[in-house]
């Protein structure tokens, strides 16, 4: 599980308690269950908090979120600003998109001739 997941599932539990006063304070190994589930559909922190803000508004006395209904909302946020994009902005997106691809590639690639190297060094 990666870092940035924990942190959105930290900081997603803590909008949950700030705006829930019954809502239960976040334990680490909650923040590793809900980051377990977050990770699974590549969401942003920022989708995931936008998430918790439209589920609070659109839920009152007595809900209880789950982190499957914080991934519906932040996914249906997602689904709605991808539906408004230009083509520019579509375009920009996927550049974004295939700059960070690009960048994993080199570091796989980085990461493999190391290896190597250290393997003809043996």
């Amino acid at each position: 599980m990666n870092d940035d997941a924990i942190e959105a599932a930290q900081s997603v539990l803590a909008k949950c308690a700030a705006n829930d006063p019954w809502f239960p304070q976040p334990s680490r190994s909650t923040a590793l269950a809900w980051a377990e589930h977050f990770e699974r559909w590549n969401l942003t922190r920022d989708e995931l908090l936008a998430g918790v803000t439209k589920a609070y508004e659109d839920n009152g006395h007595g809900f209880k979120p789950l982190p499957k209904d914080i991934i519906e909302w932040a996914r249906a946020i997602r689904r709605d600003r991808s539906d408004r994009e230009d083509d520019e902005m579509r375009a920009a997106r996927e550049a974004a998109i295939d700059a960070k691809a690009a960048g994993r590639q080199h570091a796989v690639l980085q990461f493999v001739q190391s290896y190597d190297r250290s393997d003809a060094d043996a």
